[in-house]
């Protein structure tokens, strides 16, 4: 008897993660830091990049993107902090 494996649905991420980085640029623009800040951080749980890959053996452009995303919304968060 052959065990077949079920494999999980993937969500469209390389569709859903611009969207909410879009979304922090606007609420950026808006003057709305809380609101930015909480799409920012949501958008990193989308990674748009092959997620069956661990991190370290990424190439490093796709490491760089998500490392940035993260250094901008911490310095928003830190911005939120000291404000």
């Amino acid at each position: 008897m052959e065990k077949k494996m079920i494999k999980a649905r993937q969500l469209p991420n390389k569709y859903i993660y611009p969207i909410f980085l879009l979304a922090t640029l606007i609420f950026l623009m808006l003057g709305n830091w809380g609101t930015a800040l909480i799409f920012g951080g949501i958008g990193l749980a989308f990674d748009p990049f092959d997620q069956s890959i661990p991190f370290s053996k990424r190439p490093i452009w796709q490491r760089t993107v998500l490392l940035i995303h993260l250094v901008l919304v911490l310095s928003i968060l830190v911005w939120l902090l000291i404000r």
